[in-house]
């Protein structure tokens, strides 16, 4: 089983951050991080156009 990369939305960074580092974050705060700071966001198309490649 493939395991992807990524997340699939805002808010399972959310979760993810307070799963794994304890942080307790919102919605808005995550968003605004990564989508302005870091210039990313998390359904990205490069990540799913290589996951492509590698499967050929």
């Amino acid at each position: 089983m493939q395991e992807s990369l990524g997340f699939n939305g805002y808010q399972e960074i959310v979760e993810w951050l307070e799963q794994s580092l304890g942080l307790n974050s919102c919605y808005k705060t995550v968003h605004k991080l990564v989508y302005y700071r870091l210039k990313s966001y998390p359904k990205c198309h490069a990540l799913k156009a290589l996951n492509n490649q590698k499967l050929k």
